[in-house]
């Protein structure tokens, strides 16, 4: 099936954690080409991030975010530039309301 043009779409397909894996950015890969897909969210931090530029770059029709992720794991940034989001660990909370009001 063809792919309508963009001013015919009337649905907004995301998807997230974009660099977390190089399974998750083959399959944000396939979606885009295969024209479900429309934007991702590129986490980063994450450990297949280099995967998913590269594809990302090989996919111009998909629009790429960077969300501030503040919650459940470490900052890209030293401990010692963010003491005040992280716990004793060095490492954001799992808390969300709580972590966002402190």
């Amino acid at each position: 099936m063809p792919t309508p043009p963009e001013s015919d779409r009337f649905l907004i397909v995301t998807a997230d954690d974009f660099g977390l894996h190089e399974a998750v950015n083959q399959a944000v890969q396939q979606a885009s080409q295969h024209g479900i897909l429309t934007a991702a969210s590129l986490m980063v931090g994450s450990p297949a991030i280099a995967d998913a530029v590269r594809r990302a770059h090989q996919l111009p029709r998909l629009r790429v975010g960077l969300p501030l992720v503040p919650v459940d794991g470490a900052p890209l940034l030293p401990v010692s530039a963010v003491p005040r989001l992280v716990d004793r660990r060095g490492q954001f909370g799992s808390r969300m309301a709580l972590d966002g009001a402190r």
